[in-house]
This record gives C-alpha cells, structure tokens and sequence, in this order.
C-alpha cells in the first residue's frame, strides 16, 4: 500500500511539472521609457501581451512614455503572460473650476484641494465682508465658472478684507489684480 502511495505520489507530482511547463519561462524585458509602438513590438517577439493599465502626467516625464511596468523587468515567466503597463499621459489633466465666488476662503481652499489643485495664494482686497472668496486668478487673470485649467496649476485666490467697500457707484465689483505673482 505505501509503494503504491509513493508511486502516485512521483506520478503525480512528475505530472503537474509537466502539465505546467515548470522549466519553460521568459525573462521580461525592460521596456521602461519606450513608447507603447516600440514596446508592443518588443513584447509581442518574446510572447508576451499588454495592457495599459494606467496614465500618469509627470511634469518632467515624455508623453506616451512607459514609466512602470508589472511584473518588473528581468522576471520569469510564461509565454503568452500580460505585462500591465503605467503611461505618462500625453496631456496634462485639466479639471473644470466650480462657482467658488462668496464662498468662505476655507470652503474654497478644500474645494480646490479636492480637485488637485493645491498651489494656492491669497491675496486680499477691499469688499464688505472678511474672509469670503471675491474671485479666482489663473495666469493673471480671473477664473470663471466650468472653466478648464491644468491640475496642479498656481492658483490665486482674491479674499475679501472686510470693512471696505466692494461696490462702485456703477454697480461693478472691485477687485484689484496684482499680477507679479504671475511674472
């Protein structure tokens, strides 16, 4: 009985060595920094697929460039196995600005920080009341509602000071740009 155990036991395990393909594996070549054209290329000569698995937007980083791959370079594996791949994006993720205008200076800030946006000044001018947004700044000038600017961009946050007043006889809203920030 225990000859007969140990003999499906070496079957056995002679068996799965076999059905898996144990000894037969590929080394993964280093595709970081190629473009998804010349990387497919490579791949598909070693047996190997892909599949994009992500985009990054590096400042410093060549669009369409591959910046990370799984499983790593130099590994073994299977003929025919899925290299995920992490891209730098080919543009930069825009976000679209909310209405942030009368909202208090912490609501904006946390609002804007949602989006990604964290490079904010503050910059105060005259108006009725102390610490609500007047407006938003971008590049020198004002930030509408549901427009687009890059994530991550230099925003400038115009507060109110209080005590002044933020009405001309006109009717329009004062509110001074000092756009050395921007230069």
């Amino acid at each position: 009985m225990v000859v007969i155990l140990v003999v499906l036991v070496i079957i056995t395990l002679f068996g799965l060595d076999k059905y898996t393909k144990h000894d037969e594996f590929i080394i993964v070549p280093n595709i970081k920094g190629l473009q998804e054209e010349e990387a497919a290329g490579i791949l598909k000569s070693n047996q190997l697929t892909y599949q994009i698995s992500d985009s990054i937007f590096l400042a410093d980083g060549k669009p369409g460039a591959i910046i990370e791959q799984t499983p790593k370079e130099d590994l073994k594996v299977k003929k025919g196995r899925t290299i995920f791949l992490t891209v730098q994006a080919k543009e930069q993720q825009m976000v679209k600005m909310p209405s942030l205008q009368d909202y208090s200076r912490r609501q904006a800030e946390a609002q804007l920080n949602a989006l990604g946006v964290t490079k904010i000044t503050v910059k105060e001018a005259p108006s009725r009341y102390k610490g609500i947004v007047l407006a938003i700044e971008y590049n020198g000038k004002e930030v509408r509602a549901d427009e687009r600017i890059p994530k991550g961009a230099p925003l400038r946050m115009v507060i109110g000071s209080g005590g002044g007043d933020n009405e001309n006889t006109d009717g329009e809203t004062n509110t001074s740009t000092d756009n050395s920030f921007f230069e």
